[in-house]
């Protein structure tokens, strides 16, 4: 690490030192102590939360009459469903690049919490797991991001909390990549935990990550996790904080019956 790097880190847990709880997680507007979520009423209300009428499968937003979304007609997931908290725009976005590009491990505690919000999707689950990186990311970053949430999640939920999956060989990334180059990508690139098949089988997974894209790379952890017959889990869906979700018509917007943060219902 030169310089620059060790000044840069230095700076940025002073910042956290003298910001944290007193500025807006997103925006850094100063905001008042011990505000919920540590975000101003503006960015509150700017996080786009994705409810109403979803697709059964990957969670997208979809038209009433429909219980698939198109990419699901068309393609196959191997996890069972997924569901992600808010879209991935603007305020969702700010905050999942701080904590995985700004060194704000700390911001893993604030996404949890706005995605224990939906208690619903916990329902059933034995085991929570996450989406691994390789060792270079780790490195560079410091931590799994995803890894941080899901501990998280375990601790205010009481729910077991397994590294079950590992990143193997080159990393490439997959920014700009459709589905299909996505999973030529991760073809190969990673592998179930061997210690803890007996501990998977039969039982209700969770994967948890920060954002879900085209689904591909939690669609290739649950292959991988599937893969054994014999140490087969039950059950094997996803929960993200953002999601890149398609853009639906007007139509679809008059449909919804959209809620404010301050408005889920906790389950």
């Amino acid at each position: 690490m030169n310089f620059k790097e060790k000044l840069k880190n230095i700076l940025i847990k002073v910042e956290d030192l003298i910001l944290c709880n007193h500025a807006c997680i997103s925006c850094r507007r100063e905001i008042p102590d011990g505000l919920e979520f540590s975000l101003c009423d503006k960015c509150r209300a700017g996080l786009e939360i994705i409810d109403g009428n979803i697709c059964v499968v990957c969670g997208e937003r979809i038209l009433e009459d429909n219980i698939l979304c198109d990419s699901c007609k068309s393609n196959k997931f191997y996890f069972d469903k997924s569901n992600s908290f808010c879209v991935y725009e603007d305020i969702a976005s700010t905050i999942v690049k701080k904590l995985k590009y700004s060194g704000k491990k700390y911001y893993a505690e604030y996404i949890a919490n706005l995605m224990l919000k939906n208690k619903l999707y916990f329902e059933g689950v034995d085991i929570i797991t996450f989406v691994p990186i390789g060792k270079k990311r780790r490195i560079e970053r410091g931590f799994n991001q995803a890894e941080e949430i899901a501990k998280v999640l375990s601790e205010n939920l009481d729910i077991p909390i397994i590294d079950t999956l590992k990143k193997v060989g080159s990393e490439k990334h997959q920014a700009g990549l459709n589905q299909k180059d996505r999973l030529k990508n991760l073809n190969g690139t990673i592998e179930i935990i061997d210690e803890i098949k007996d501990e998977i089988k039969g039982k209700n997974l969770l994967i948890i990550d920060d954002v879900f894209t085209t689904g591909a790379t939690l669609s290739e952890c649950a292959r991988v996790l599937k893969a054994n017959k014999r140490h087969k889990p039950k059950q094997i869906n996803c929960y993200t904080f953002a999601k890149t979700c398609l853009k639906l018509s007007n139509n679809w917007q008059n449909q919804q019956n959209t809620q404010s943060l301050e408005e889920i219902k906790v389950n």
